[in-house]
């Protein structure tokens, strides 16, 4: 098993959504903007913006291990697969439930899935000096029982979304 069993044990113990629409108690190098529903939410999790900013920072990641620690990228692969089964055995039922209980749809749970994998990734590869953190970063927001679901470029360094 390439992925560690205390990342696996973090991600099952989540009490997922629990404390949507409320502030956590987290502290962020981001600039957040904080909404109140369900609609809210879908609205940005929708959005390109969204999108377009994890796979940014997906895209970071990989780019900063394939220039700078090769020999651990070469197992990205194996790792990828293995994150995926775990994602799909622990966490994909639970994410449903929410879908259907708030009428939300199937990009609802794409973008949890891809969160989720970017986090298990980041953590796998956080021995490599410099590794970037995004992922991990909205795992603490998943942790605490909210949704990061958007991205707003408006401001100068963008805002984080949070439910």
């Amino acid at each position: 098993m390439n992925i560690e069993k205390e990342m696996i044990n973090r991600i099952k113990s989540i009490d997922w959504f629990c404390n949507c629409g409320n502030v956590p108690d987290i502290h962020l190098s981001y600039e957040i903007k904080y909404i109140d529903s369900w609609k809210e939410a879908k609205k940005y999790y929708s959005q390109v913006a969204w999108e377009d900013k994890t796979l940014q920072e997906h895209n970071n990641l990989t780019t900063f291990l394939f220039t700078k620690y090769r020999d651990e990228y070469s197992e990205w692969n194996n790792i990828t697969s293995e994150a995926k089964k775990i994602i799909e055995d622990e966490i994909v039922m639970k994410i449903k439930k929410i879908k259907t209980e708030n009428g939300l749809d199937d990009i609802f749970v794409d973008c949890v899935k891809w969160d989720i994998l970017g986090a298990i990734m980041e953590n796998k590869y956080q021995i490599c000096n410099g590794i970037p953190i995004f992922f991990m970063k909205l795992l603490e927001i998943y942790e605490a029982g909210n949704f990061p679901c958007g991205w707003d470029n408006s401001s100068h360094n963008g805002r984080l979304i949070v439910f």
